[in-house]
């Protein structure tokens, strides 16, 4: 769920999305932003898909919190393609990322914020990549293991073979080279 959207007011909504914004700038003003990217557009990204096809729901509020801390709040959606790692399989990863970035003007600054925010260092006043805002966070709730749910391989890929032929005991060796000999006379 994302909290924070239900006031938005319709004439803003599935707006196109700029592609670079100045986010301090948009905090002052409180500005919303609500629409859709291609994944195509987040290189970064899409090294971890199996495809660049598909867009993000994006929502975006900038503001400013009581004490004078912008912000921004977003929620981004997607459904992507990923690699099975169990079965390397073509599976679908549903995604939906809640964020609260506030906006800091360096690393100094960090120590400073409340506990509620990440921090999003902004050092200079360039124009920021939208997408890139939206790909770094995308990128950092993809699963180190992407894997089916479900069991994805068959019950003949679980087994190593025949059991009684496959279990060797062994006495425990009193050298590290018995152990060599042992597997020189098995075969």
């Amino acid at each position: 769920m994302f909290y924070g959207f239900s006031y938005i007011i319709p004439s803003i909504m599935h707006q196109k999305l700029p592609k670079e914004i100045d986010p301090f700038r948009l905090a002052q003003t409180g500005l919303k932003l609500d629409g859709e990217l291609p994944l195509a557009t987040m290189p970064r990204l899409t090294k971890s898909l199996q495809n660049d096809e598909g867009v993000v729901n994006v929502k975006m509020a900038f503001d400013m919190d009581e004490i004078g801390t912008p912000y921004m709040r977003g929620n981004f959606i997607a459904s992507v393609s990923v690699i099975c790692e169990r079965c390397m399989e073509p599976m679908m990863l549903d995604l939906d990322v809640d964020c609260l970035l506030a906006m800091v003007s360096s690393e100094r600054k960090v120590e400073g914020l409340a506990e509620q925010y990440d921090p999003w260092i902004l050092e200079n006043n360039d124009p920021v990549l939208l997408s890139s805002v939206v790909e770094d966070e995308l990128i950092l709730s993809l699963p180190l293991v992407p894997r089916h749910e479900e069991v994805c391989l068959p019950d003949e890929a679980w087994s190593v073979g025949d059991d009684e032929n496959e279990l060797i005991e062994v006495d425990k060796p009193t050298s590290p080279f018995a152990v060599l000999e042992t597997l020189k006379t098995k075969h």
